[in-house]
Order: structure tokens, then C-alpha cells, then sequence
């Protein structure tokens, strides 16, 4: 059931947060929307959760959760919707008349950034990382069905449970490390390295010449990766995008009940919510629209 309640609060937690820019998001779609709710950052790191969770204002209605609040949170709201069991992540806590549940809109953020540069399927895609973000990037792929996703990691033991997500998806797919880089060019090089950083590694610059950059980080930008494709004749896209898709399916959430249902006035609420954050980082690819 939509939730047009007055006076609620939502909040955005984690450590650090401060370059968060999820309140001008989700404020412009307020404003569209004629609701009189706030929404603000909120330092919290994962020793504080607890206490900072039990303790909430009743006026609190929902979070957005970063990292490393994402596996946190699991443990703390029994309701698990959508596919946060399968990437044992959650990024969105909203609270209804029987109380909190859990959804992960993510990996939707993720998978409409790619579709808005033309997708992954049939191509080549490397995924620096293999983390809760990049779990959630490898749902989203296989929504796609790229010819086959290498994932790049430190060492294959941090990768284990992200390579049985993807196998369990029916994903092709093999693990790679930073200093053992495959010698065949990819389409995609997808990073969610934090902090936008550009790992030591001998041969990823060369991707340049082939391959477009997805890079999730979008503050400092431009990313270490960026710099490093400045010169590529390729698409270059900032994670600023995939944010504001994720914190649409949010409002999705917030509001409707369902992070997968359609806002009234959905296409003035996207347009909006671009213009409170200004030009996009990486915009070799234009400022879509929402889905008709």
C-alpha cells in the first residue's frame, strides 16, 4: 500500500558518508511528490549499529544503507525481500504497520546503467572486485547473459562466494587475479574497487582500447580507473548513475511498498532527481529516461 504518511524522516547510514549525495536524490523526488518528509546522512560504522538501529525515532520510516552496514543490517530484520538472501546484502530498511523489511535495489541500478549504454549481452565483461557490490552487479548481469564474466580479484579465496552467485546463475564464468591478468580483450571492465581506486595491475590500462568503464565510484571523480581511460575511444560512466537508479527503486520501496512498482509521476521524479545532482561524472553516455 502506497505510504503518504506526514512527517516522516528517512536516512542514508554508514562510515564515511559525508560524500553522500542520496539526500538531494531523494528530497527532489519529495518535492515532486508533494510529501513533506526529510531525509538526511547519518554517520554510522558497524560497532554502532546495533544500539543506533534499536534506538530509531518512531518518525524514522525507512534507511539507506552503505557500505559496511550492507550484511550488517541481516541480521537485525528477520523480513528479507527481493534478492537479499541471494547476495546477502541489503541496502534499503523500510518500516510498515508489522515493522521493518529488507530489499536490495542495487543490482536494479546497476543493471539499468547497463542497459543504458547498450547492455553486456553476448560480450566480455572483467568485475574488479567481489564484494557486496559486486554481487550485486553479477545479479544484475545475469539478467543480460554477457559470453562470459571474468571476475578480477586479489586472490581467489575472496572471491568464493561471488563465483558460486554467479554459477548458481547460470553465469559463464572464471576468476582472475590482479597480477595474473587475462590476455584477451573484454568489451566491459566494471569496477567496485571503493573509493574509485586504480589497483597495481600489469595489462588493465590496455582494456582501454577495447573495453567501456563502469566504474561504481563517482567521489573523487575522476576515479584512478577513470584517468587511466581517458584516452579511450570508449564510454567512460561514473557510478553516479547507478546511484540514482538504486535510490528510485528505494522511493519505489519508501512509497509503494515494492522496490519493482512504478511511482505516480515516475518520469518527473527521474528528471528531477538528475537535475539535484547536475551534470553526471562520466558523461560520454546522455542522461537517460525512465522506462515507458
Amino acid at each position: 500500500m502506497p505510504s503518504t504518511a506526514s512527517n516522516l524522516r528517512f536516512e542514508v547510514w554508514g562510515s564515511p558518508i559525508r560524500h553522500s549525495r542520496s539526500p538531494e536524490l531523494h528530497q527532489a523526488a519529495y518535492r515532486v511528490l508533494g510529501l513533506d518528509w526529510t531525509y538526511r546522512r547519518q554517520e554510522v560504522t558497524e560497532e554502532q549499529f546495533p544500539q543506533d538501529f534499536s534506538s530509531l525515532a518512531p518518525e524514522v520510516g525507512g534507511l539507506s544503507l552503505t557500505m559496511p552496514l550492507k550484511e550488517v543490517i541481516l541480521g537485525h530484520v528477520a523480513d528479507h525481500r527481493g534478492p537479499v538472501d541471494l547476495l546477502h546484502a541489503a541496502n534499503t530498511a523500510v518500516k510498515n504497520a508489522d515493522g521493518w523489511w529488507l530489499d536490495n535495489t542495487d543490482w536494479w541500478g546497476a543493471w539499468r546503467t547497463l542497459q543504458d549504454c547498450g547492455g553486456t549481452a553476448h560480450q566480455k565483461v572483467w568485475l574488479l572486485g567481489a564484494g557486496a557490490t559486486a554481487r550485486a552487479v553479477v545479479f544484475a548481469l545475469a539478467e543480460d547473459r554477457p559470453e562470459h564474466l571474468t571476475l578480477v580479484v586479489r586472490s581467489p579465496e575472496r572471491a568464493r562466494i561471488t563465483r558460486v552467485l554467479g554459477e548458481t546463475l547460470g553465469l559463464s564464468l572464471s576468476v582472475a587475479t590482479f597480477d595474473d591478468l587475462p590476455t584477451e580483450a573484454a568489451d566491459w571492465v566494471i569496477s567496485t574497487l571503493p573509493g574509485g581506486v586504480a589497483p597495481e595491475a600489469p595489462g588493465l590500462a590496455r582494456q582501454a582500447h577495447s573495453a567501456k568503464l563502469f566504474d561504481i565510484a563517482y567521489d573523487p571523480w575522476p576515479s584512478g580507473l577513470a584517468t587511466a581511460w581517458q584516452e579511450s575511444p570508449h564510454p567512460v560512466v561514473s557510478g553516479m548513475s547507478m546511484l540514482v537508479y538504486q535510490a528510485l527503486g528505494q522511493l519505489r520501496a519508501f512509497i509503494q511498498g515494492d522496490s519493482q512498482e512504478r511511482l505516480k509521476r515516475e518520469n518527473e521524479v527521474l528528471e528531477a532527481m538528475w537535475q539535484a545532482i547536475g551534470p553526471t561524472p562520466g558523461a560520454d553516455v546522455a542522461q537517460p529516461s525512465v522506462e515507458e
